[in-house]
């Protein structure tokens, strides 16, 4: 992935100046598209909650949240905006029980496409939020209708000057399609779980292709690490 701008003389690592929560003040609202990778035991459920309370201005509107295999009623903590939900449910007329949540098939990229281009016209947020890919991309048999769904999506956030933060499972899809996200992304975070002395640490880098920064494995903070062992 560093060698994505090898006519680009590399600049310098920047010091980071870790804050509590980890971020190592990533500004993450300052991108347009920021992928999180998370591998092995990290849990996606986890590292939105940790996005969405430390990661974010605490004082702007709240995130537009696109959610896929985290519930709604898991990570919206009275989330004022619309939610969309891409999942699959029995029947096709099935309702959210809150009047906030949109259910939308994880197959129907134009409902997805529809869904976010409305809330992004209705929104005063600048921010989406969520996990919907790990759902498209195992519901997808077509790698070109995904590299043309995500272009399309990737061009409307950054057309609208709006910053999208969406954390993909990393290691449950080929790695082709995990490459195809990374391409469009302007700020990559990856995060994994290590082994110290019998203990899961979780640690984390930062592939900055905006900056043309790229860091090493770090810690992650232990009070907000993002583990779990079911997901």
């Amino acid at each position: 992935m560093a060698t994505r701008r090898e006519n680009q003389p590399s600049r310098e690592k920047e010091p980071a100046n870790e804050n509590e929560s980890g971020w190592h003040d990533s500004q993450l609202d300052r991108h347009r598209l920021v992928i999180a990778c998370v591998r092995g035991n990290v849990s996606v459920r986890e590292t939105l909650r940790t996005i969405l309370e430390d990661a974010l201005p605490s004082d702007g509107p709240a995130p537009l949240l696109i959610l896929g295999p985290t519930a709604p009623e898991e990570i919206s903590n009275g989330h004022s905006n619309r939610i969309g939900w891409v999942t699959f449910v029995d029947g096709s007329s099935l309702a959210h029980p809150s009047a906030n949540v949109e259910i939308i098939s994880p197959d129907n990229l134009l409902e997805v496409n529809l869904f976010i281009e409305k809330c992004v016209q209705e929104s005063d947020s600048k921010v989406i939020v969520g996990d919907f890919l790990d759902n498209v991309i195992r519901s997808i048999n077509s790698p070109e209708s995904f590299y043309s769904f995500f272009c399309q999506l990737a061009s409307r956030v950054k057309l609208k000057k709006r910053t999208a933060i969406l954390v993909i499972k990393e290691d449950i899809h080929d790695r082709s399609v995990v490459e195809t996200v990374k391409r469009f992304a302007d700020l990559v975070l990856e995060f994994r779980d290590q082994d110290s002395n019998g203990a899961l640490k979780v640690e984390m880098r930062t592939l900055n292709f905006a900056d043309n920064i790229y860091t090493s494995w770090r810690p992650f903070s232990d009070w907000l690490q993002p583990l779990s062992m079911t997901g």
